[in-house]
């Protein structure tokens, strides 16, 4: 069984979690978040998550901010076989994670996601919506 976990700074993860939800509904229930707010430490969410790794579940985590200290204190468990972790938290990449790949992911099949979570990304200004409108008629 895979387990989600969307890890942030503030609330990011809980805001997505939300979005999430209008989107995906009941799916999401099974998402699990981790705020870090002032004054706290992501380690020791980390060691509490530690002991409650199963092997036979996979672990895929998505953190905010790749070399943030959330990211920094939860690559510590992909010493685990079973752990996956994913930074630069967006919701493209969120959906590609839970829609598109039911089954446990590989090197190959990440690399796949993060092209297509990527591909998301645009930018849009109004010379852009005006060629677009343009190469419609």
């Amino acid at each position: 069984m895979r387990k989600v976990i969307l890890a942030s700074h503030g609330e990011l993860a809980k805001g997505m979690l939300n979005s999430l939800s209008m989107i995906i509904g009941e799916t999401a229930r099974s998402i699990e978040v981790f705020c870090l707010y002032p004054g706290q430490s992501p380690n020791d969410y980390v060691e509490a998550l530690k002991t409650k790794l199963n092997k036979n579940d996979e672990y895929i985590i998505i953190t905010d901010i790749t070399g943030g200290s959330v990211n920094t204190a939860f690559m510590e468990l992909t010493k685990f076989e079973n752990v996956k972790l994913f930074s630069g938290m967006n919701m493209n990449l969120i959906l590609e994670i839970i829609l598109s790949h039911p089954e446990n992911i590989n090197e190959n099949e990440s690399k796949t996601i993060l092209e297509n979570a990527k591909s998301g990304l645009t930018y849009i200004d109004k010379y852009t919506v005006k060629k677009t409108q343009n190469d419609d008629f």
